[in-house]
């Protein structure tokens, strides 16, 4: 019912997007699920941050396709993206931000997908933060949390954020750019919603929304 639901919902809100998308056919937004393989992001209870970094992003990227949007992934699976041939954890990782880095660099805009964590279990709500490179970065972050906020969290209070250093993709990509921290997974009330199916779905169509209000 919510894929019908969502089809119909999507198909009467995106022609103006989708026109003006056809004339640039070349543009891609970039979804990227944060995380992959060995490294696991944070975990609570058992679940782990790339899991359902993963399962958003396959749902959003469904959509905004529905929408008629050209869409790439960092990953489509449990892996990285980091050169073959290194040995240490640490040289992975570099590598692979590094890669992820040149294809936040080569889109129209790019969307990671996260889940937040913190020591005390009372906080909750989405949080996003925008890339400093591109004027347009905080714009597509205020249509976003606008439409998640709207639909999902209207008691969440949480103002966007810019990106520090600490967060190397959003500080380092020219390209517009954001980051979804979908919730708490140290938040059990939370953690709950993000465990099940049809909230990742409709946090992917609040994004969704998001996005085609923004008008890429």
């Amino acid at each position: 019912m919510l894929s019908v639901f969502v089809a119909i919902r999507l198909h009467s809100a995106v022609s103006a997007p989708l026109s003006e998308e056809k004339e640039n056919a070349s543009a891609v937004i970039l979804i990227d699920p944060g995380h992959g393989g060995e490294d696991g992001g944070a975990s609570a209870d058992g679940t782990l941050e790339k899991d359902v970094n993963l399962k958003i992003s396959l749902t959003l990227a469904d959509m905004l396709r529905l929408c008629g949007y050209k869409i790439k992934l960092t990953r489509d699976g449990d892996y990285s993206i980091y050169d073959a041939g290194l040995n240490t954890i640490r040289e992975q990782k570099n590598s692979d931000l590094k890669n992820r880095l040149k294809l936040y660099n080569d889109c129209r805009l790019a969307i990671g997908i996260h889940q937040n964590h913190f020591t005390q279990s009372q906080y909750y709500g989405t949080q996003i933060f925008y890339g400093i490179n591109n004027s347009e970065s905080m714009p597509l972050a205020k249509s976003i949390r606008e439409s998640v906020l709207g639909m999902l969290q209207p008691e969440n209070k949480r103002e966007l954020k810019k990106a520090t250093k600490d967060i190397y993709l959003l500080y380092n990509t020219n390209s517009p750019a954001i980051f979804v921290e979908c919730g708490f997974l140290s938040n059990p009330g939370e953690l709950a919603k993000l465990r099940d199916t049809g909230y990742q779905q409709k946090m992917a169509y609040a994004i969704t929304c998001g996005v085609l209000a923004y008008g890429p």
